[in-house]
């Protein structure tokens, strides 16, 4: 079961899980971000050096993919790769975790817990590694962690696996669904179905896992997506609505960062529709939907890097009052957390 795109958990099953906090009664179409914060994650500078590709053994960092938020549990998925031009043949996928609460109250280092969750598929004659996860999207009817693995390549395949949130394995009694593409967000809808994004949100995939021990009944539903921007990341809003974020190349040929609220069509006919472009207010009270400049140096409170805030991870708090962001990677990214607000 494979998983780049992290979307939709049905809101009150992930209030039961995280709480009883009263959800704010926010104006979706006057939705906006506020009041940056950043968090030093306290990982283990050295803790992918026993898992470097032996091809690439001075390589350490791992590329950030997917954010998700349970209860007080922070769950990451990242791939290690050599290089662009080979990382299809030489890539590792990994899913970690950590107590939230530990990184908000960062006092030093914080305990995180990784398990390298690459398979391997036969693609032609080849086989090749299962080394780019998704975004990943906590699933409270199945009791798991979604991710779709896939081979770092366009046009690809897919394994979506369902993953043991205490465990990290591959949750006992599911079976993976298979995608011949390379799907690199994924969420949940209200009816209980999958829908996942292929490389630049091209397609929309709406996938039905049918029972959870064999792949026999599955179904899949393919269709065009009609928006441009590349989501990265989403997260459930309410039973009608998402929150994603990603990149949009414009006119000038630059890639800008973006959080889009996303009205979710469960026909399968017309896909997502754009509801609201969710920006920031800064201090002097202005507003910017430009969510950092690709390569370019951006500043996120007290955090600067060259990407988009939106580049990667996003997740929403349970309580609705805060959006989590990890764009950087792993381990020296840091967390970056603003307040959701409507004035």
């Amino acid at each position: 079961m494979l998983k780049k795109m992290a979307w939709l958990l049905p809101t009150a099953a992930l209030h039961m899980a995280c709480g009883d906090e009263e959800t704010p009664n926010l104006d979706n179409n006057a939705l906006m971000l506020a009041d940056p914060e950043v968090f030093d994650i306290g990982m283990d500078p050295n803790l992918f050096a026993s898992d470097v590709l032996s091809q690439y053994p001075d390589i350490k960092d791992c590329h950030t993919q997917g954010l998700e938020l349970v209860g007080d549990q922070i769950f990451l998925s990242c791939t290690l790769f050599g290089t662009t031009a080979d990382r299809d043949q030489y890539s590792k996928s990994f899913l970690l975790k950590a107590k939230l609460s530990e990184v908000l109250n960062h006092q030093g280092p914080v305990a995180w817990t990784r398990r390298d969750i690459t398979e391997t598929a036969t693609v032609g004659n080849t086989s090749l590694p299962l080394g780019h996860p998704s975004g990943i999207i906590y699933d409270a009817k199945r009791g798991g962690i979604w991710s779709a693995n896939a081979v770092y390549k366009a046009l690809s395949h897919t394994r979506m696996t369902l993953y043991h949130p205490d465990t990290l394995m591959p949750l006992p009694g599911t079976a993976a669904v298979t995608i011949e593409d390379h799907i690199g967000t994924i969420g949940l809808i209200p009816d209980g179905r999958l829908m996942g994004m292929n490389w630049d949100s091209i397609n929309l995939y709406y996938v039905n896992p049918g029972d959870k021990s064999t792949a026999a009944d599955d179904s899949l539903t393919q269709i065009a997506n009609t928006l441009t921007t590349a989501y990265q990341d989403c997260d459930t809003w309410d039973d009608a609505h998402i929150l994603c974020s990603g990149l949009l190349k414009e006119t000038d040929g630059i890639k800008y960062g973006r959080l889009h609220l996303l009205k979710v069509d469960a026909l399968d006919t017309q896909g997502v529709q754009l509801v609201r472009e969710v920006p920031e207010k800064r201090t002097d009270g202005s507003l910017r939907v430009r969510l950092g400049t690709a390569d370019q140096e951006n500043t996120y409170g007290t955090y600067k890097l060259t990407r988009t805030l939106a580049n990667e991870g996003m997740a929403i708090s349970a309580d609705k009052q805060h959006v989590y962001f990890f764009p950087a990677d792993l381990p020296a990214g840091k967390l970056v957390r603003y307040r959701i607000t409507d004035r």
